[in-house]
């Protein structure tokens, strides 16, 4: 019974792990789409076209789960930390420079 309970309390903690990575991701297109009328060329080395790419490349290696276990408390290597910045940086980019609107 306790062991069942204990499942549950780390699935409720998932979804809201997910629910609350959810609710950035919309805040960031929201803030985004606010002023999409002036488009600029992207920052942080590239292009909309090149980021896109680089982020579809992070998403293929896996870096969502990443993420994920890693907003779940869990320890990450250097080399999968330095992923996720990447990742952040490029996602930060991708959405100041009003890519996504585009």
């Amino acid at each position: 019974m306790k062991r069942g309970m204990m499942r549950q309390g780390m699935i409720n903690r998932k979804t809201q792990v997910l629910k609350v990575a959810a609710c950035f991701v919309v805040a960031g297109l929201m803030a985004g789409c606010a002023g999409a009328g002036d488009m600029q060329m992207a920052s942080a080395g590239g292009n909309c076209s090149s980021l896109r790419k680089e982020l579809a490349q992070l998403d293929r290696r896996g870096l969502p789960s990443i993420i994920e276990a890693k907003n779940a408390g869990r320890k990450v290597s250097s080399k999968k930390q330095s992923l996720i910045n990447r990742y952040n940086s490029v996602l930060n980019s991708y959405l100041s420079s009003k890519c996504h609107a585009k």
